[in-house]
């Protein structure tokens, strides 16, 4: 049985304790669950999830690493199968979400104008789009796609478009219109959805989802010629608590849980950091870091650290990454795998990172090998992808479910903050 551990450790005296969220009061409390549970055994593709994330920001490649003659890839098949108003449910609900691709992505079902879809949740964007039946029939065969003619509250959004571009591969534009989105019995009325007519082929390859719910800050929506609220900013108003709480377990039952702190989740102090909103992200400050037992680290070149649920892999600056994967023997950098490889038989350290400016977070080093990718054909030992990876420069570090399912997190919109603590 495995355990996952998490550390919080005072980067120095002198620095108290980060104050709780403070509290706000309401009239009416609701607080609801979407369950998320491992499903299946498919392969887990290391570079073809760090394409994703690539994609997703924008990030082109650079060659940093040579082929070697001695590793040869597992050949990857990509699969290809205006206001709003709050209806308070009777009671609060929860519905069953799983873990695809082994830990690649964490998908959770909703219900749209009485349609059932399975989509990602999305800490990373603000916009909730779906495939649907306005896309070329031939790109939607044999999968669901939202019909808007089915749907009795449906209201079109006459002149108003989406476009998210997350990168040259990537992207999904179209109209917008407004329907009933029912997730966990919490039902929310004129919520603006995307509704393209133009997908990128990665999205329609990805079988696993039928579309995105963003939980980022609204300055991040893309609907023009006037954006609109996040699901997460629509639904607060009649949540217990503004906060979602994530429990992404890796090999096991976790969930995303809105409206309330669950103290059963996690041992210890829930330790808090302010989020700067201003982009759309949950971005703190995140300094230091450490590999293993060695020793704190300061990283002069991060200006900004995301927590991004839709992201599988930890992306950090390429000094940090290349001081880890230091640690581990016989890591190479590989050009054909896009990243860091490493033999599977290979003890990882654990890896730890700021949370704010007091505390560090520390990811034990058996969460941290993120699938095998190939065989090294001289010994024929199985090789394997890491899960932390170089965001090639990007302008912040993104922490994706490679970090996010060692803890219990919390993402409050008031302050705004993000709170890290030890699950149970």
């Amino acid at each position: 049985m495995r355990m996952i551990l998490s550390i919080f450790i005072a980067l120095w005296f002198g620095y108290g304790v980060l104050s709780a969220p403070a509290s706000l009061m309401q009239d009416k409390r609701r607080s609801f669950k979407v369950e998320s549970v491992r499903r299946g055994s498919n392969t887990i593709y290391g570079p073809a999830a760090l394409r994703r994330a690539y994609v997703k920001y924008g990030i082109v490649p650079t060659d940093l690493g040579l082929d070697l003659d001695d590793f040869e890839p597992i050949v990857n098949v990509a699969t290809t199968n205006s206001s709003k108003s709050v209806v308070e449910p009777d009671q609060t609900g929860a519905v069953s979400a799983a873990s695809v691709s082994g830990d690649a992505a964490f998908v959770s079902p909703i219900t749209v104008g009485g349609q059932k879809f399975v989509v990602t949740f999305d800490t990373g964007s603000s916009d909730l789009w779906l495939i649907n039946t306005r896309l070329p029939e031939t790109s939607i065969e044999g999968r669901s796609a939202f019909d808007p003619s089915k749907s009795t509250t449906f209201e079109n959004m006459q002149g108003s478009t989406f476009n998210i571009t997350y990168g040259d591969d990537s992207y999904a534009y179209g109209g917008v219109g407004t329907d009933t989105i029912d997730v966990g019995g919490v039902t929310v009325a004129g919520q603006a959805i995307g509704l393209p007519t133009q997908v990128s082929a990665s999205f329609l390859e990805d079988s696993y989802t039928n579309g995105l719910v963003g939980l980022g800050f609204s300055s991040l929506n893309t609907i023009q010629p006037q954006q609109q609220s996040s699901f997460f900013e629509t639904i607060a108003q009649v949540l217990d608590e503004p906060v979602l709480g994530a429990s992404l377990v890796s090999d096991g039952v976790g969930e995303y849980e809105f409206g309330i702190i669950d103290r059963t989740k996690f041992k210890g102090d829930l330790v808090n950091a302010s989020v700067d909103a201003s982009s759309g992200f949950w971005k703190f400050e995140s300094a230091y870091y450490k590999v293993g037992s060695g020793e704190l680290q300061k990283n002069d070149q991060a200006t900004a650290t995301i927590a991004d649920t839709g992201t599988s892999l930890m992306l950090l600056d390429q000094h940090v990454v290349d001081a880890y994967y230091a640690k581990v023997h016989g890591a190479t950098y590989v050009a054909s795998a896009t990243g860091y490889i490493y033999p599977c038989s290979a003890e990882l350290p654990n890896f730890s990172i700021a949370i704010g400016p007091q505390h560090l977070a520390t990811v034990p080093g058996s969460l941290l090998g993120f699938s095998e990718v190939g065989t090294n054909t001289t010994t024929g030992e199985a090789v394997c992808y890491g899960g932390i990876q170089s965001n090639q420069g990007l302008s912040m570090q993104i922490l994706g479910d490679s970090f996010l399912k060692a803890f219990y997190v919390v993402f409050d919109l008031r302050g705004p903050s993000i709170g890290i603590a030890s699950p149970v």
